[in-house]
């Protein structure tokens, strides 16, 4: 029996202390791809929203990671 494929979006909220979670799963690649810039968005949005009266301690995402994993879903 052939196994699909499906695509998970994957966040790691702190990539020296915490492990990837899945944002949400996918049938295309660009699909998850698309989920994936979307939460980038939003938690860009927090984050300017947070530091928007003072000084960030660095950088955008220096301390995250997104990745799209390709999957097989078994029976």
């Amino acid at each position: 029996m052939k196994a699909s494929k499906i695509y998970a979006a994957m966040y790691n909220p702190m990539i020296e202390e915490s492990c990837f979670g899945v944002i949400s799963l996918h049938k295309t690649r660009k699909g998850a791809e698309m989920a994936m810039e979307f939460h980038k968005a939003v938690e860009l949005k927090e984050w300017k929203e947070i530091y928007k009266d003072h000084r960030a301690p660095c950088e955008f995402g220096r301390f995250e990671k997104w990745s799209v994993v390709e999957m097989e879903v078994l029976e």
